[in-house]
């Protein structure tokens, strides 16, 4: 059995949902932008987050539980060469402390990711950057539409590099505000600090052409596919042909 070390992170998320069950004015203001400035019909929903790096403050244990990093503690740490002088005598200290990922650079990355995939960059999306509740760290949430043809196994694996990648159908029942507070999403939009980016074509929207039966049939195409063979479609193309997709 492999041991998922970024479980904390659903777990963290969890409790955040439970902290925050209805929407900030921030959050609906957000929402108020995606359904009549950006065009609304969101499908899905991405989240991109970076593992830890071996010396930032925080990091996980072998069971997966969330704690101090003791390799760059002032009295634990390593001792490393620091400086080594004139007449050859080196000086020794701990580590210094490792930033995790920054906002620019993480939302830089995940742009990166969506423009380098043949199938996202078709897509209509909205990218928002979340900083992490403990860690020195930030984390993307990317909400999709038009996204009916894209192959998120090889989206998966092109992010599986960079840390953990889940992505889910938006069930949007309540409205996209309530939608939005339950993931924690948007709650710093209309700060000077929140980042935040779209697509080109969100500028002139169109709906999305695709029934929500078709997202639900490729989102379950998509786990089956993750049990069994990873780089087998699964009559997808088939469905979308029924359809005229």
């Amino acid at each position: 059995m492999v041991l998922d070390k970024l479980k904390w992170i659903d777990e963290d998320l969890a409790a955040e949902r439970k902290a925050n069950p209805v929407p900030c004015p921030n959050q609906e203001a957000l929402a108020d932008a995606l359904e009549n400035h950006w065009g609304g019909y969101w499908r899905q929903m991405a989240t991109c987050t970076f593992a830890p790096n071996p010396h930032e403050m925080m990091g996980t244990t072998k069971d997966g539980e969330f704690t101090r990093n003791m390799k760059v503690s002032w009295l634990e740490g390593d001792r490393i060469v620091k400086r080594v002088g004139r007449d050859g005598q080196m000086v020794k200290g701990t580590r210094g402390i490792s930033p995790g990922w920054s906002a620019e650079a993480a939302e830089r990355q995940i742009r990166n990711w969506i423009t380098g995939d043949p199938a996202l960059r078709r897509t209509r999306w909205f990218l928002v950057i979340e900083p992490h509740k403990h860690r020195d760290c930030y984390h993307g949430h990317v909400l999709f539409s038009h996204a009916h043809k894209v192959n998120w196994i090889r989206a998966q694996e092109s992010w599986n590099k960079h840390g953990r990648f889940r992505v889910e159908n938006v069930k949007d029942d309540q409205g996209m505000a309530m939608y939005l507070a339950k993931h924690y999403v948007g709650k710093c939009y209309g700060q000077s600090d929140f980042i935040m980016e779209q697509s080109r074509n969100c500028r002139r929207p169109e709906p999305d052409p695709a029934p929500k039966i078709v997202y639900e049939y490729q989102m379950m195409a998509f786990k089956n596919q993750l049990r069994k063979n990873p780089h087998e479609m699964i009559g997808y193309r088939n469905f979308c042909k029924k359809f005229g997709l």
